[in-house]
């Protein structure tokens, strides 16, 4: 499930390497590592998924995307 629609990731973007957040960390965290690294709000957005894992991901899946317009819409709902 992607949240963004009409992005464009150039060929050579690679998504960095994260430990995968699998709810036994702080999740403000895990959005800041995200953060410092990738500095496109919508780039977060859409990679944001293989950021995850485990419930987490389960989470993820089940989110209402009418619901995220914005990374802040995201972390908010992250961080709920």
């Amino acid at each position: 499930m992607f949240l963004t629609l009409n992005i464009v990731v150039f060929k050579k973007f690679k998504v960095p390497k994260f430990t995968k957040y699998t709810c036994t960390q702080y999740p403000i965290t895990h959005m800041n590592k995200m953060t410092k690294v990738i500095l496109d709000e919508k780039l977060i957005i859409h990679f944001f998924q293989k950021s995850l894992g485990g419930v987490a991901l389960s989470w993820y899946m089940r989110l209402d995307n009418t619901k995220i317009k914005r990374l802040k819409d995201l972390i908010n709902a992250f961080v709920n």
